[in-house]
């Protein structure tokens, strides 16, 4: 889903950004599907650590950067959580002691929050994915208060989706498409 996304990702980054989130996702994505290619998957807690040993080389940005510690914190939380949703948000508690980005700071944490938080409340992934959608949308309103976006004025990245935000988002929704 991400690889196909990549062009859309790619535009939203060129209006509001570098450019390259799409790339950067895209290439993360080919590097996941090529790792996990005869792999357990049920061992999903070791095969997520191992496989980001293989992001953090291979997946630049400050996505890269993002995503390995999440994922790096979901493979430990998935030792001892009772549930994977409390794995989610031990993960996501775990990147927020490394960025500054919170919920309405036009990032991707505007999707994750809104989906950690909605899966955990509810266990269903469609109600998690549509906050996570409405909150990809709300960030089309946002103004900038981390990365590139924020040298731009406001105006120019209005109805414009934030790109990691909308990435998240493709990525989330072919895992639970996938998973259905």
């Amino acid at each position: 889903s991400v690889i196909d996304a990549e062009p859309t990702i790619t535009e939203y980054d060129t209006i509001v950004g570098d450019g390259d989130c799409g790339y950067t996702l895209r290439d993360g994505a080919k590097q996941v599907l090529k790792y996990i290619a005869g792999k357990d998957l049920a061992q999903l807690s070791e095969t997520l650590g191992s496989l980001v040993d293989e992001l953090e080389v291979n997946m630049g940005g400050t996505s890269g950067a993002l995503y390995c510690i999440f994922l790096a914190a979901l493979a430990h939380s998935l030792w001892d959580a009772p549930s994977f949703p409390d794995a989610l948000v031990s993960a996501r508690d775990h990147l927020l002691k490394y960025t500054r980005a919170r919920l309405g700071d036009r990032t991707c944490l505007d999707c994750l929050i809104p989906f950690v938080d909605t899966l955990r409340e509810t266990h269903d992934a469609r109600k998690a994915l549509q906050k996570a959608r409405e909150g990809v949308e709300g960030t089309k309103t946002l103004e900038a208060k981390l990365g590139r976006s924020t040298y731009l004025d406001e105006s120019a990245t209005r109805g414009v989706p934030d790109p990691g935000a909308y990435g998240l988002l493709v990525l989330l929704e072919g895992m639970c498409k996938a998973w259905a």
